[in-house]
């Protein structure tokens, strides 16, 4: 009698326990196109609270229905795309999780990116990972629903270049820059008595360009053949580019562009070991017309970089009205019922 009366009573709490959460996780809406997905108004809420947190401000009843609509429509989405059999690969995966990181516009190691995710976006790593996933399957899925669209784009105009370019000439703009060759000792896990030995053979090098016993392009030959250093074409720094001076130093950079062209340094150190540098190119900030490369040595010039810019932003509207034009249509078939009561809390 006991046994069955414990059984009663933990029966009867789990019945209170499963109403409770009932009652405390109200639908916002049910969704239904191959399959019946419950919108909880906890899901919808830690959503609002999300942008909120974002944006410094409550939203409004108005916007509340906005992202609830956001929400309807990625069931959609992604119901629809799973029906279409649409599928993208670990390497896409990886590829748009990289973009992302990169697009930060510095050096960001994969421990602080994913802090970021946590603590910026709030979500765990993995939650992240679906969430691109799910994003990469529904940008598949309409870029597949909307192929005959995109085929269709029209070709940028010389016109509408010219006017694009016209309109925003002063962004394109060579800043300054110098181009040098250098020989390079590598201080980079060095220990202590090896590290003395390379700055006495720096030293040594520049000693002997000063006096004229060597010049560059003889030790640059040397440099095949003695492991102890490397010479070669360093490329072009650009003045102010955060990327060099957080590789090399702003020590360097700065010495670097106090030469002049034909000029040969000292021994400069940088972040990453000892260089001597002879500047082949210096150019001084100066106006890109429409056929000139976007940098020295690159080959697509401004007039390309417009056309890709052009047509971009024909891609992206061509994607938002398919965007809305197949959910208006998955609408139209999937069952849907809102309650709109409990978007207030």
């Amino acid at each position: 009698m006991k046994r069955r009366s414990i059984l009663a009573a933990a029966a009867l709490a789990l019945f209170a326990t499963t109403a409770s959460a009932q009652v405390l996780d109200r639908p916002v809406a049910i969704v239904r196109l191959t399959e019946t997905v419950n919108i909880g108004q906890r899901e919808l809420r830690q959503q609002v609270d999300l942008l909120e947190q974002q944006m410094g401000r409550q939203l409004t009843q108005d916007q509340r229905r906005e992202v609830l609509e956001a929400q309807i429509g990625d069931v959609l989405l992604n119901q629809a795309a799973a029906r279409a059999n649409i599928r993208v690969s670990q390497d896409e995966i990886q590829q748009a999780i990289d973009t992302q990181r990169q697009s930060l516009g510095q050096p960001v190691s994969d421990a602080q990116f994913r802090q970021m995710v946590q603590q910026q976006m709030g979500m765990s790593w993995d939650q992240y990972v679906e969430e691109v996933t799910n994003r990469l399957i529904q940008e598949q899925f309409i870029l597949q629903e909307a192929q005959g669209q995109f085929n269709s784009i029209d070709e940028p105009t010389n016109r509408e270049i010219r006017q694009v370019y016209e309109e925003n000439a002063q962004q394109f703009t060579n800043p300054a820059m110098v181009r040098f060759d250098h020989l390079f000792f590598d201080l980079r896990n060095r220990s202590g008595e090896e590290e003395q030995s390379t700055r006495q053979l720096a030293a040594s090098m520049a000693r002997r360009l000063q006096r004229g016993t060597a010049d560059f392009q003889q030790l640059l030959r040397e440099s095949l053949d003695d492991a102890r250093y490397a010479g070669g074409d360093f490329g072009y720094i650009i003045r102010g580019d955060q990327q060099a001076i957080q590789r090399l130093g702003q020590s360097f950079v700065n010495q670097v562009f106090e030469l002049d062209e034909g000029d040969v340094s000292g021994v400069i150190e940088s972040n990453v070991g000892l260089h001597i540098v002879r500047i082949t190119d210096r150019r001084s900030p100066r106006l890109l017309q429409l056929d000139d490369p976007l940098l020295p040595g690159e080959s697509t010039t401004v007039r390309q970089q417009i056309r890709a810019y052009i047509l971009n932003q024909r891609q992206q509207q061509v994607f938002q009205d398919a965007v809305q034009s197949v959910l208006a249509r998955l609408k139209e078939e999937a069952e849907i019922t809102r309650y709109p009561e409990n978007l207030d809390w």
